[in-house]
C-alpha cells in the first residue's frame, strides 16, 4: 500500500498495486499538464484505489478533442489520479506518491513528439 497526495495535502489516496510498470509520456499534452519535458505514471486497477480524503476538492478540465479529463485540486492545483471507467484503471501521477512503490520505469511512449531541450 502506497499513499499519495496533492500539494497542499488537503486531497489524499491510497494505492494497493500498480499494473503497470512507471512509463514516462512525452506527447505534448503531458508537457501542458506536467509543465516538464514528460509525464511519469503507471496504472492501478480502480479497485485498488481508494480516494480517503477532500475527493470534493477536486476539478477538472476536459479539452474539446481529449479522450479524458484533466483532474486537479481546486485549492492548491496539483494534478491528481484519473479514474479511466472505460478501461476501469486510475492514471496515478509518480510525484503525488508519498513513498517509492518500488516499480521499475521501463517505457518511454510517444517520443516522436519528444520535446528537443
Amino acid at each position: 500500500m502506497v499513499s499519495g497526495s496533492c500539494f497542499c495535502g488537503d486531497i489524499t489516496f491510497e494505492v494497493e498495486g500498480f499494473v503497470t510498470d512507471v512509463y514516462k509520456c512525452h506527447c505534448s499534452r503531458c508537457r501542458k499538464r506536467f509543465g516538464g519535458a514528460s509525464s511519469a505514471a503507471a496504472m492501478a486497477h480502480e479497485t485498488a484505489f481508494t480516494w480517503t480524503r477532500g475527493e470534493a476538492l477536486r476539478n477538472s478540465y476536459q479539452a474539446p478533442e481529449c479522450k479524458y479529463k484533466s483532474w486537479f485540486c481546486s485549492k492548491c492545483g496539483s494534478l491528481l489520479p484519473l479514474h479511466m471507467k472505460d478501461i476501469q484503471l486510475y492514471w496515478i501521477p509518480m510525484g503525488l506518491l508519498d513513498a517509492d512503490p518500488e516499480i521499475p520505469l521501463t517505457r518511454h511512449i510517444h517520443l516522436d513528439s519528444k520535446a528537443s531541450w
